[in-house]
């Protein structure tokens, strides 16, 4: 997606200036003492939380688990495993924040915001290490941490995680590396991530003395691991195989893993079908014989026999079919595309009885019942979009986060209704058809309180552009673009399930 400068919001609120040393000078706002043993009190916790339901639901089940593990393993008495309810900065006490209950961590998935915020907390004087996980990581044994950790220094700069490495060349990565792929590796946020106070204190002092550029956040696991090599003399993270994602609980059990995450995604009891969702395509006339024919013969042919998907162009063809959307088709944008295509859901869905609707590009490839089995997690009466997430502006104390549209988009009905009124009343809406439209919804659903919500298995590049170890530790359920692979291959590699009820046994 191109993006022009002058559709992009100005930068209207600069970064907080930062004070501290990373050589824990006589201003430093946080002590360090490595002279003492490590004990679980010395450790901040931060589950990354999300304001949504559900996943507000995730993270306190999964601080109540840690609460649990500490009483079991002796390390903690009952009700003094968190710091939030206890005296802040108390060593009786252990700090387990989630992000969302935190009024200045709002930007926190973009991980510089949450780096900076924490080193301004006064009650992170004396901890030693900085624990940052997801609301699904588990965390096997506390004393396996304490273990682990003791063999580090947390008064110098350490950057410790499960290493990723890109296979080749990624343009969500900016090619970096791309002549020493295997000589840079970046955290698994699933497996937890952690920083020694040292390297907190010094990646924001860095951000005081520089302040980061008001870009995007693509993959803000990439980006802070690079920040940390290109402004501390090529310091790599130090990868270790004891942080872990994607094993199976026997496995993850009987090795030396700390952590581990859940690769197979949750079965929520309520049971969705395809008639509970309506699929949209955005597609136009030059890509009606090169891509449609691959979209249907992968995982939308069934699905447009039964009325469950539409494909939106700028002609009618019946053949195919496709829908004239009444919208001249842009280069780039297609901002007006998209709300006519919401605008024609709404009534569809509406009288159809649909949840849920599903917006995706015509090179975009998709797992139906994956799809499925995520949003049956999900209460569609709330309104919510759900996707892959990028964001504008969010390392500058400003900005918004958007769903990257390639992988696709998922909003439920509550949540088209707003856009459309907000539209309708000229509050928020596109400025010109060819408006970039993943961007203009999500400075939208901002300004309406609609929570974004990232989930990583939608995908906005190709499969090649992902770590193995990033998409063997998950089960997608979507892909972006046919160019540079064989789309089919990728589909039956990728997406297909054998419990389909149907097979494409033709490829």
């Amino acid at each position: 997606m191109a993006v022009c400068a002058s559709l992009l919001l100005p930068l209207v609120v600069l970064l907080s200036l930062l004070g501290g040393s990373a050589t824990f000078a006589s201003d430093s706002k946080v002590s360090c003492d490595s002279s003492k043993p490590l004990q679980v009190q010395d450790i901040v916790i931060v589950i990354q939380s999300q304001p949504h339901s559900y996943h507000i639901s995730l993270a306190g089940q999964l601080r109540e688990q840690y609460r649990s593990r500490l009483r079991e393993e002796g390390l903690t008495t009952a009700g003094s495993e968190d710091g939030n309810h206890g005296k802040h900065g108390d060593t009786d006490h252990v700090s387990i924040l989630l992000t969302h209950e935190e009024r200045d961590m709002e930007r926190s998935w973009a991980v510089f915001p949450l780096v900076t915020t924490l080193s301004e907390r006064a009650d992170i004087d004396g901890k030693k290490w900085i624990f940052i996980v997801e609301d699904l990581t588990q965390v096997l044994s506390f004393k396996r941490l304490l273990d682990k950790l003791s063999t580090y220094n947390p008064c110098e700069a350490q950057f410790i995680g499960r290493g990723l490495y890109d296979r080749e060349p990624a343009i969500t990565h900016h090619f970096a590396f791309s002549n020493s792929l295997s000589s840079f590796a970046y955290p698994d946020f699933a497996a937890g991530w952690i920083l020694s106070i040292a390297m907190l204190e010094r990646i924001s002092t860095q951000l005081n003395t520089e302040r980061l550029q008001s870009g995007f956040t693509i993959d803000a696991q990439h980006e802070i691991a690079k920040y940390v090599y290109d402004q501390f003399d090529s310091q790599a993270m130090d990868s270790v195989d004891w942080l872990c994602a994607g094993k199976t609980s026997e496995d993850a059990a009987s090795s030396s893993c700390v952590t581990n995450f859940q690769k197979e995604l949750i079965q929520c009891e309520k049971q969705l079908e395809s008639h509970d969702v309506f699929f949209a395509v955005k597609t136009t006339e030059m890509f009606h014989k090169s891509r449609l024919p691959i979209l249907l013969r992968t995982w939308g042919e069934d699905l447009v026999a039964r009325g469950d998907m539409t494909l939106y162009s700028n002609v009618t063809d019946t053949s195919i079919p496709t829908v004239d959307c009444g919208v001249p088709n842009t280069e780039r944008g297609h901002c007006g595309k998209l709300y006519a295509i919401m605008r024609s859901a709404i009534s569809r869905m509406s009288g159809e009885h649909r949840s849920w609707l599903v917006v995706v590009d015509d090179d975009t490839l998709m797992s139906v019942p994956r799809l499925l089995r995520l949003l049956s997690c999900y209460d569609s009466s709330e309104a919510v979009a759900v996707g892959e997430v990028y964001g504008y502006g969010a390392n500058a104390g400003f900005g918004y986060s958007y769903l990257t549209g390639g992988g696709g988009f998922i909003l439920s009905l509550p949540a088209v209704i707003k856009l459309i009124k907000a539209a309708d009343e000229g509050v928020c809406g596109c400025q010109t058809d060819d408006s970039p439209d993943d961007m203009f919804i999500g400075m939208c659903l901002r300004a309406l309180h609609v929570p974004v919500v990232h989930r990583p298995e939608f995908h906005q590049a190709r499969p090649g552009e992902y770590s193995t170890g990033y998409l063997e530790r998950q089960t997608p359920i979507s892909f972006h673009r046919h160019t540079f692979h064989d789309p089919h291959i990728s589909y039956a590699q990728y997406l297909s399930d054998p419990t389909q009820h149907r097979q494409n046994d033709e490829l």
